[in-house]
């Protein structure tokens, strides 16, 4: 099963993301901020990672960069 991590500060794009990956039978890892998004990611190793880059403290950019490592 492909496992996807959305990572966003606001909810509701959070939750739209999860409702429509999950109705394909996708399965959904959430994080609200840089940080817990980073030790998802770690933890999971999700097969792709939904990123807003325009979240406070540490912006997507930041985020992705910290990923690529």
């Amino acid at each position: 099963m492909t496992t996807v991590l959305v990572i966003d500060d606001e909810e509701p794009i959070r939750l739209l993301c999860s409702v429509n990956l999950a109705a394909e039978g996708i399965e959904v890892l959430e994080a609200a901020d840089g940080p817990s998004g980073l030790e998802q990611a770690r933890e999971h190793r999700p097969d792709v990672v939904l990123l807003d880059v325009m979240m406070p403290g540490l912006d997507g950019w930041q985020v992705a960069e910290r990923l690529l490592e």
